[in-house]
């Protein structure tokens, strides 16, 4: 464009002296150089003559649940039909060619229910009889208005070689090294599936992105960002190849004093988890610094990763008084404590050759405990003479820094036989190695350290106490592709046989279907907001009752609802006698996981250039207290626990704006050593039980699981950057043992979303 504005400019000076002597046609000409190159510069089109840019999208949500066969724990929950909608907005301000401002705006409403302003302005009260509107897909703080994934504001600087951003606001995504800050999935993504956040494209790319060539790793689809509520800037541009980044947040549920922290919903992979707040006692800070270009092609960066609480918590009732209450009965310390945790690591990655890449990552934690015990001061509130202080002191403390802990993460993807991707991961991590938002840690607060052994661990999730091997092989041909997984890991010494396992198939519907369910807080209990009623006939777990144990360190067995999925855990009992005295067998427990997945385009077939794939996944999983290299059978005397998880998924090209799937998936879980117990009451006219006796009989109830699901939907690119997509899924869980269990259920949803 500027050569061709350079020429009419040029044209229309020439014509205007054309009528001259030669001499003076030459004097004009050099006498207007000067002001030709101003004149063809205004006329130069950029982003600086367009200094706003609006962007984003607009969605509307229905979800219709209706149980056929009711389970105690869904009796609320029998048929539920909930409407919502969201506006995400990104602006971006360009002042200069050095200077871009940008905010990311988002409103969510919830059109089901009813509400009243009095909870927005007190969160942390009980719902008492007010009424309300629970913000379910969202939040259940009961705000006025919450956010749906981002909400914050930046400025963007460049100068030559310098270039950077800082960025604030309740959800920033980060990641920095495996050791430090990073997220794994703990799920395979399927077509069926279609994500809340999915980014914008059309219907025909959606499909062969996830049906043709599904993504492994990297992107929306598989994210390894780390969200966080705070300040963070990335100086991504310095001299000599220089990047660095910080961070400083103080995330809601790293506040152990609230009624949030304590209640714990912070354990799983999700969106609005860290959304921040400024006055808050737990404060998260994060460095890193990293030279690029290092033989070309790898980096290598220095990290550090630190929370730390405030001593002050101590003086707060809800942290204080819950030790008070249960910390014998939870932990065999009575005394409330505060761990600050800090990571330092040295990662490199980057293709050591064209067809070699390498990620690796060795880092070390400490733990300073901080342990506050009871003061000999006797408060005298009420002249009586008697001690009613709680008797503890923030000052009466003392603190225990712990050794330092090990890491190691390797991971080699080679492309040296061609047309045969390899991928190998490689770990070792410390029973003590604590990173609380690293890749090793399943969930992201401090004080949430439950000696737990988690299927398909290593695989698809890992945790401390841990080291093994992860091979994937990811072949692709014509018209299709298959990708083989087979992982080992063992624990390096011996925890707490605590099982905990997710429900893959059918566990996000049936957290959805519940009244208890939120996306961004995840760990309720699942009981559908039946507490004091009938509820989930629970596998007995490490505690027992509803009310023991300090919140943070609760253990119970049963349904938990994660972020993407519904989890369940329980103990794997030698006896009803270990149950019945809580006794917890420990063992090197191993973990071994293989799967299958594979897809062809059968059109052809049809001889139609319509795409018709076939997909499916199998996968074999189990924990054992040995090496077991695929777990077949539960009846082992070594197996824990076994799972089976099948999925076909058909796709379907109908025109190129049109698609269909359908899905039809078995997953099953089986374990002989589970118990259950039920709550002995004491008959009429007969003597109290004595304390020392349990009010807890136990009974053997191996796990039998069968879940099935079978379904329908469809994407459809109805108008230029405006979508709809439709899902509709039957699914059954039955429990072969405790048929109380046992549901089924319908499930339709449907998404508009429209682009601009």
């Amino acid at each position: 464009m500027r050569k061709t504005v350079s020429s009419l400019l040029l044209a229309s000076s020439l014509g205007a002296a054309w009528a001259l002597p030669p001499q003076l046609q030459l004097d004009s000409l050099h006498a207007s150089l000067d002001t030709l190159s101003n004149n063809m510069e205004s006329t130069l089109l950029g982003k600086d003559d367009l200094p706003l840019a609006v962007s984003g999208y607009m969605a509307f949500r229905l979800k219709n649940f209706h149980y056929t066969e009711q389970s105690p724990w869904v009796k609320n929950d029998q048929a539920r039909t909930s409407v919502d909608a969201v506006l995400n907005v990104n602006v971006v301000a360009m002042p200069n060619s050095y200077v871009t401002l940008f905010t990311n705006l988002s409103f969510p409403f919830d059109l089901s229910g009813i509400y009243t302003n009095y909870l927005a302005k007190h969160p942390t009260n009980a719902p008492g009889y007010y009424d309300e509107r629970v913000l379910n897909d969202h939040s259940t703080d009961y705000y006025a208005s919450t956010i749906n994934e981002e909400l914050n504001v930046g400025v963007d600087i460049r100068a030559g070689v310098f270039g950077a951003y800082v960025t604030a606001g309740g959800v920033i995504w980060a990641n920095a090294s495996p050791l430090t800050m990073w997220e794994r999935e703990t799920n395979p993504r399927f077509v069926w599936q279609y994500e809340l956040f999915e980014d914008e494209k059309t219907v025909s790319t959606y499909y062969k992105e996830k049906a043709f060539k599904p993504v492994k790793e990297g992107g929306r689809a598989f994210w390894t960002n780390r969200s966080f509520g705070g300040v963070f800037a990335n100086i991504y541009q310095l001299p000599y190849d220089m990047k660095a980044q910080f961070l400083v947040s103080q995330p809601m549920d790293a506040d152990v004093a609230t009624r949030d922290g304590l209640r714990m919903y912070g354990g799983q992979p999700g969106e609005l988890e860290m959304m921040g707040g400024y006055d808050l006692r737990g404060t998260v800070l994060h460095g890193r610094i990293a030279k690029e270009k290092i033989a070309d092609n790898l980096t290598v960066g220095v990290n550090y990763m630190g929370v730390t609480y405030d001593d002050a918590i101590i003086n707060e009732d809800e942290f204080r008084n819950q030790w008070l209450d249960f910390g014998v009965m939870s932990t065999g310390d009575a005394s409330p404590r505060l761990m600050n945790t800090h990571v330092i690591s040295l990662d490199v990655k980057g293709n050591v050759t064209p067809k070699l890449f390498l990620m690796a990552d060795v880092g070390a934690s400490i733990v300073d405990t901080t342990v506050f015990y009871r003061s000999e001061v006797v408060d005298d509130f009420d002249g009586s003479g008697k001690n009613n202080s709680t008797g503890f002191s923030s000052a009466a403390k003392r603190s225990a820094i712990g050794d330092p802990k090990i890491g190691l993460y390797i991971k080699a993807q080679s492309k040296y036989i061609e047309g045969w991707p390899m991928t190998a991961e490689l770990v070792y991590f410390q029973p003590g190695f604590y990173s609380p938002f690293s890749l090793t840690n399943p969930s992201r607060f401090p004080g949430w350290r439950k000696d737990e052994s988690y299927l398909n661990g290593g695989a698809l999730r890992y945790s401390p106490n841990m080291a093994g091997i992860n091979f994937k092989l990811e072949p692709s041909f014509n018209r299709g592709y298959f990708d083989f997984q087979y992982a080992q890991h063992r624990q390096i010494e011996a925890g707490k046989d605590v099982v905990a396992f997710n429900y893959r198939l059918n566990g996000r519907n049936m957290w959805e279907s519940s009244n208890s369910w939120t996306k961004h807080k995840p760990l309720f209990v699942a009981d559908s907001g039946n507490a004091s009623g009938p509820g989930y006939v629970a596998r007995t777990g490490v505690e027992r009752g509803t009310a023991d144990g300090v919140k943070m360190y609760r253990q119970h067995g049963g349904l938990y609802g994660g972020t993407w999925e519904m989890w369940e855990s329980f103990v794997a009992y030698d006896n009803g006698e270990q149950a019945a005295m809580q006794e917890i067998p420990s063992h090197a427990k191993w973990s071994s996981y293989m799967s299958f997945m594979g897809g062809y385009d059968i059109g052809h077939w049809f001889g139609t250039d319509r795409n018709i794939m076939m997909t499916a996944f199998v996968a074999l999983s189990g924990v054992s207290t040995s090496f077991a290299p695929i777990a077949v059978s539960e009846k082992s005397f070594d197996m824990l626990l076994t799972s089976f998880y099948g999925q076909f998924e058909p796709t379907v090209a109908v025109t190129p704006t049109f698609h269909m799937v359908g899905i039809l998936g078995l997953e099953t879980f089986r374990s002989s050593k589970a118990y259950t117990s039920h709550e002995v009451k004491t008959l009429p006219g007969t003597q109290s039980r004595s304390t020392e006796v349990s009010p807890y009989y136990y009974e053997k109830a191996p796990i039998n699981y069968k879940d099935f699901a079978i379904g329908l939907g469809f994407d459809w690119d109805f108008s230029d950057r405006v979508g709809l997509h439709f899902r509709y899924k039957f699914m059954t869980h039955s429990d072969e043992i405790i048929s109380d269990n046992n549901w089924h259920s319908h499930y339709i949803a449907a998404e508009t979303k429209a682009w601009f």
